[in-house]
């Protein structure tokens, strides 16, 4: 009798196999270039086993209240294979608040990257998150018509506040006058030739007695000798290297930083080849405090920040326009993530209109390295560019 029933279940666990009807024989787990999220926010682990095994990047996509939610998850970074939630419940979603939470009651093991695409438009380019546990952080916003709050987050449990960081600087809204120049640091503006009427204009690299750059009055509308449209009133006047000089007995400190999660939001229009050297959560150099010397620019910076940190940096200089160009960080370059993507520099919330090299700092500003994909629209800087 014993071997009457074990030869009916191996032949019953064949059959099974033949048929498709049993586990050993599920399809294996197939990643797109996205994967959409259930209604309850379980992804099997499968799926992680997969996406560690061939060592890719995937979006996986959802929506609550309306709102679209994107994670960024590397299967590099993937620790512990396992079922994981990766649902939100959004429960505010306005121009002065998102408010959330996870529906995880374990954290992940890792720290993967999540975009939250809001129906409404944030005025400002940064927000502050404030976990429930009490724990506060920045947030990058991206998105020109829609903004898309970028962060990285250790936990993934409990509920979950972000509110906006002030608002746009209106004084970089300026009038049509302002066309593509070498402003920022995103393209290399055409050749052209300078004009009579760009011979008359007053020089820009005067500095008052405390070796200081002067702000802009806002009405020059002539471009300088290098192509400058006019620079918005209040904001500092380029400063030419060459009449520069370097204090190195009087240190003040910036706020620097240098960050690509933009391209978190574009995966599917990043070259294959750039995927590995792209941070998990966009982050190249994180916001923190270093010291600059008197007279120094924020090329200046740059330079140091990224040789004392070992980060690649490559730049040439571009006679035309009297500044460095800078074309790539970290081993992003410009057009890795599209036709119209490269690197632009923000000042106290504000894209100088020169570039990088002319721009003299001041005790506590604030420096932002950005990578843009869409020509600083998706970045809050199209109006460097003239657009």
């Amino acid at each position: 009798m014993k071997k009457i029933l074990c030869l009916f279940l191996t032949l019953a666990c064949i059959m099974s196999m033949l048929c498709g009807c049993g586990s050993l024989n599920q399809k294996p787990v197939t990643l797109a270039d996205g994967i959409s999220i259930s209604e309850s926010g379980i992804v099997s682990v499968d799926v992680f086993k997969e996406l560690k095994k061939e060592n890719k990047a995937v979006t996986f996509t959802g929506e609550s209240n309306g709102v679209k939610y994107e994670w960024v998850i590397f299967g590099s970074s993937i620790k512990e294979e396992k079922d994981l939630n990766l649902g939100l419940e959004i429960t505010a979603a306005n121009s002065e608040k998102l408010a959330f939470r996870f529906l995880s009651e374990e954290n992940f093991g890792f720290s993967p990257a999540l975009a939250i695409y809001l129906n409404d438009l944030w005025y400002g380019q940064s927000a502050t998150l404030t976990a429930e546990n009490g724990k506060k952080q920045d947030v990058t916003i991206t998105g020109e018509k829609q903004s898309i709050l970028n962060f990285s987050l250790g936990e993934q449990t409990g509920a979950v506040v972000i509110t906006p960081n002030g608002e746009t600087d209106t004084s970089v809204v300026s009038s049509s006058n302002e066309s593509a120049s070498e402003n920022s640091e995103l393209l290399k503006p055409s050749d052209g030739q300078v004009s009579a009427s760009d011979n008359k204009t007053p020089t820009l690299t005067e500095t008052t007695s405390d070796g200081k750059c002067p702000v802009s009055d806002g009405k020059n509308i002539n471009q300088d000798k290098y192509k400058t449209d006019s620079v918005p009133e209040g904001k500092p006047r380029p400063a030419e290297p060459e009449n520069q000089s370097v204090n190195t007995k009087k240190s003040y400190t910036c706020t620097f930083s240098i960050e690509c999660t933009s391209i978190l939001n574009n995966l599917s229009a990043l070259e294959s080849d750039k995927l590995d050297v792209l941070p998990k959560n966009g982050v190249i150099f994180p916001a923190q405090t270093v010291i600059f010397y008197e007279g120094e620019s924020v090329y200046d910076v740059l330079q140091r920040v990224c040789r004392e940190n070992r980060i690649h940096m490559e730049a040439s200089w571009t006679p035309m326009y009297n500044s460095a160009y800078v074309e790539g960080i970290g081993n992003l370059y410009e057009f890795d993530c599209g036709s119209g993507s490269g690197w632009m520099y923000r000042v106290n919330g504000w894209y100088p209109n020169y570039g990088c090299s002319r721009y003299q700092l001041k005790q506590g500003e604030t420096v932002e390295w950005r990578y843009t994909c869409d020509l600083g629209r998706d970045i809050g800087g199209s109006n460097a560019i003239g657009r």
